[in-house]
């Protein structure tokens, strides 16, 4: 499937890899496709932008859900500030709920009759295949899917595509 994302695309998966590698996930998921989404200058990237989302809210927001989760769990914050910096990992996989963004993403593409996947059709199969933390971390930076979406679709026909 990686043949036919568009180049933006394959800089959203390159940026989502780094990403997911920077918070020591083993596996890159919905919220880091989030992040390498916002990186770049995409459709989709302005309407994170417009939004009122970056790249630092939401690797807070993913870092605050991590937090909370474990919380949940007995597992202090201490515990997690204590936790080395670095990864442990050299090059995360793609986890489940990610896998199905990037499946919802091509039947976007086929929706909308485009042959290539572009960071637009990313942005959609993520919103539309959501996992629960991305749910919680759009929740957490007070952005409906909904809204983002239509944001979404007002930048796609701003640039013509």
């Amino acid at each position: 499937m990686f043949e036919r994302f568009s180049r933006d695309a394959q800089g959203v998966v390159v940026a989502s890899l780094a990403a997911a590698k920077r918070l020591g996930a083993e596996t890159v998921e919905p919220e880091h496709l989030l992040l390498g989404l916002a990186a770049g200058s995409t459709p989709a990237s302005r309407a994170i932008a417009e939004a009122g989302l970056d790249g630092a809210a939401i690797a807070a927001a993913i870092e605050a859900d991590l937090v909370a989760m474990l919380e949940v769990v007995g597992v202090p914050a201490s515990v997690v500030d204590a936790m080395p910096a670095a990864p442990r990992f050299d090059r995360p996989g793609f986890g489940v709920h990610a896998k199905r963004a990037l499946e919802q993403a091509l039947r976007e593409a086929g929706r909308r009759s485009e042959r290539r996947i572009g960071a637009e059709h990313m942005l959609l199969g993520a919103l539309h295949a959501p996992s629960p933390t991305l749910t919680r971390v759009l929740e957490r930076l007070g952005v409906e899917p909904t809204r983002l979406a239509a944001l979404l679709e007002v930048e796609v026909a701003a640039a013509g595509r």
